[in-house]
C-alpha cells in the first residue's frame, strides 16, 4: 500500500492511500460524512486490487487530510480537491465511487471539470442534494 500526499484546492494537502495494480482500471473512492479512507478498507483490501488501481482519499477536514478553517461551502474547492487527485496520480479515466457524501463532492467534480475523464460513477448509499429533509436528516442532529 503507498501512501500519498497531494496538494488540493486552495493548498489543502489530503491524504490519499493506493493499491493494486497500477496498470489496472483506476478506481478513486470517496467516503462519507466525518469518515476517513479506512471506510474503503475492505474494497482496497480486496480481490479487486488484482486488476484494478484501488485509490482512496481523505477529503479535507477529514481523516489525515489537512483541516482548513474555511472552503468548506465552496463546491469548486471540492472539485480541486478530487482534480488534483486525479492528476497527480495520473488516474486515467477513473471510476468515481462515492458513499453518502461522497457523490456530492463527485458531482461538485463533474459540474466544475465535466465527465469527459470520467470513466464510470458509483454511488453508494449516496446523497446527490442537499436541502431537502431526507439528507438534512442524515448530516445534522
Amino acid at each position: 500500500m503507498k501512501f500519498h500526499r497531494v496538494t488540493g484546492g486552495g493548498g489543502t494537502q489530503l491524504n490519499v492511500v493506493e493499491s493494486g495494480n497500477p496498470k489496472g482500471c483506476p478506481i478513486l473512492y470517496i467516503h462519507g460524512f466525518s469518515q476517513c479512507w479506512l471506510q474503503w478498507s475492505r474494497q482496497i483490501n480486496s480481490d479487486l486490487a488484482q486488476d484494478h488501481r484501488l485509490v482512496a482519499m481523505d477529503m479535507r477536514g477529514h481523516g489525515l487530510s489537512d483541516k482548513p478553517l474555511a472552503g468548506y461551502e465552496d463546491s469548486k474547492m471540492w472539485a480541486d480537491d478530487v482534480n488534483a487527485v486525479i492528476e497527480t496520480l495520473e488516474l486515467g479515466n477513473p471510476v468515481l465511487c462515492g458513499w453518502s457524501y461522497g457523490p456530492l463532492v463527485i458531482l461538485d467534480y463533474i459540474r466544475h471539470y465535466g465527465e469527459e475523464r470520467v470513466g464510470g460513477l458509483h454511488f453508494v448509499g449516496g446523497a446527490t442534494k442537499l436541502g431537502n429533509e431526507e439528507v438534512l436528516a442524515a448530516l445534522t442532529p
